[in-house]
């Protein structure tokens, strides 16, 4: 029997969907971060995102759960849960957090008065650079005595970061036990693994991954999913590259003007930028 990985849509919310294992979960990850536990926490809609035109944006709301949370000590937070697939994910997840800051202000607001935020990001079959298995990414001065304090945080979370000889030796921290949910896809091997498990709302999660008890339809979607999955992730690589693309032809055609007003020759400037003839020629008439 196989069970299904989080970064299916409906796998990823029919986990953190239930409040128990979200808070847990939530708890594990920003136990750092946080100077006391989440002790409730809220769904809340994500209507910024909702309201985009791009095609992008209106597929990836989906991989996005937005809940606020009330800590011990009556602290109010908002954190943001996405998914991810590879390094082109890192601008939106930038973006995400940053609207999720800025959304709480409206004109003539106290601007003194904002809640933390907190974006935890879920990479999927993604490996880093570094070998660590989270990554925080924060606002901060280099001045060791500063008032430039603002709790905002991206937290990226590498499942394919946890060492193999944890998992031979059986001994997985609590992050990592949670991360496990994107790798093992087997269920008697969930089952093994769980058995040097500490967290019960772990191994909860996992059973609530049995693709058994899912409907024909949902199944049918999950596996939709995964084939339009590769056809956005490409879109967004080529939007990238466009984008790319113009901002260089953009800095060329700015060289070579600059070279035009130093009387440089059409030849020499077309052989230094790779611009033809023609879009140099533009620019002595503009």
């Amino acid at each position: 029997m196989e069970i299904g990985r989080l970064k299916y849509d409906v796998l990823f919310k029919k986990v953190f969907h239930k409040k128990h294992l979200l808070k847990a979960f939530l708890n594990t990850v920003l136990k750092q971060e946080l100077s006391s536990p989440i002790t409730d926490i809220s769904y809340e809609s994500t209507d910024f995102i909702i309201e985009g035109k791009s095609v992008l944006v209106q597929k990836s709301k989906h991989d996005v759960i937005d809940v606020f949370c009330i800590t011990q000590q009556k602290e109010r937070i908002l954190i943001e849960l996405q998914k991810g697939y590879n390094k082109r994910a890192l601008p939106r997840f930038l973006d995400y957090q940053c609207r999720n800051y800025s959304s709480q202000f409206r004109t003539g607001s106290d601007y003194t008065v904002v809640v933390p935020c907190y974006s935890i990001c879920w990479f999927f079959d993604m490996k880093p650079p570094h070998k660590k298995v989270k990554e925080t990414i924060t606002l901060s001065s280099n001045c060791k005595k500063t008032d430039w304090h603002f709790k905002w945080k991206i937290i990226a979370l590498y499942p394919q970061n946890i060492p193999k000889s944890h998992l031979e030796q059986q001994k997985i921290d609590q992050l990592e036990e949670w991360l496990l949910l994107d790798i093992i896809e087997d269920m008697e091997i969930s089952q093994e693994i769980q058995q040097f498990f500490n967290t019960q709302e772990v191994k909860e999660a996992f059973e609530t991954l049995d693709l058994s008890e899912l409907s024909e339809e949902q199944l049918r979607r999950m596996m939709f999913e995964e084939e339009i999955t590769k056809g956005y992730s490409d879109l967004y690589e080529e939007k990238i590259r466009e984008a790319e693309e113009k901002t260089e032809k953009e800095q060329k055609l700015a060289i070579a003007k600059n070279m035009l007003s130093q009387k440089m020759s059409i030849k020499i400037i077309a052989q230094l930028t790779r611009l033809n003839k023609d879009e140099i020629t533009v620019l002595i008439k503009e």
